[in-house]
């Protein structure tokens, strides 16, 4: 039976009412809410809240990214200094942590070894982790590389974990960050060993690169994703 909105009344199962569309979402944005304000005990209440009222991991999940992506654009801009960045940090580790059974399950899917890690970034360890937590959602066994490096050096270090795919979070100034992305991962001689996806928000339409790029992490995911059905494919067709 539903309410005026359509949406607001769901029939009760077994005699056990049930949460209402507008209840989940709305736990959903309250845990959002909770991890930007940095407040990690009521963001974990808020991420327990949101999966009994019937919300997916994959949803929780995106709430928490959503965060994540809020909370990186503010401090690129200067809006979180680095006490607000850390409590924030602390708040999403605390929120993976309860889907961390989940996580562990679901990146079993491809077999891939996939390294993010963020270069000449801010905001570097929040969204390595929360990208490297995506992920391993949809099926990578990725590793979260947060401390903020150089292009070659987290070429090395993915090369001594034995990537697969390498997924570099360049700043907001996109264009001359993937050109000196590009030109370390060609001169490096890393290309014949992993694939590499860069985010990089700020890049322009029409630059030139050898590399496919994303301009934020739901486009890199989902390019990630294209990537491993593909080569999926072609170990099965050999």
């Amino acid at each position: 039976m539903l309410g005026k909105s359509g949406t607001e009344v769901l029939i009760s199962v077994n005699g056990q009412r049930q949460a209402t569309l507008t209840e989940r979402e709305q736990s959903l944005q309250e845990l959002t809410s909770s991890v930007v304000a940095g407040k990690t005990d009521e963001g974990k209440q808020r991420a327990y809240a949101a999966l009994a009222k019937g919300n997916t991991h994959g949803e929780v999940l995106d709430a928490i990214v959503e965060a994540a992506n809020i909370v990186s654009d503010l401090h690129e801009v200067g809006q979180y200094d680095e006490e607000k960045i850390s409590a924030v940090e602390n708040a999403v580790a605390a929120c993976l942590q309860i889907l961390e059974e989940w996580l562990t399950k679901s990146e079993r899917r491809f077999g891939l070894k996939v390294t993010v890690g963020p270069v000449g970034l801010k905001s570097g360890v929040l969204m390595s982790v929360a990208v490297s937590a995506s992920l391993r959602s949809v099926g990578f066994q990725s590793t979260s590389l947060s401390k903020t490096q150089t292009a070659l050096d987290l070429l090395r270090n993915s090369e001594e974990l034995d990537a697969d795919l390498v997924i570099p979070i360049l700043s907001s100034d996109g264009d001359q960050h993937i050109r000196n992305f590009a030109e370390a991962y060609e001169r490096g001689g890393f290309r014949n060993k992993f694939e590499v996806i860069p985010i990089a928000p700020g890049l322009p339409d029409g630059v030139q690169t050898s590399l496919s790029f994303a301009r934020n992490s739901g486009e890199a995911v989902s390019k990630a994703t294209q990537w491993a059905l593909k080569n999926k494919r072609m170990k099965d067709q050999a």
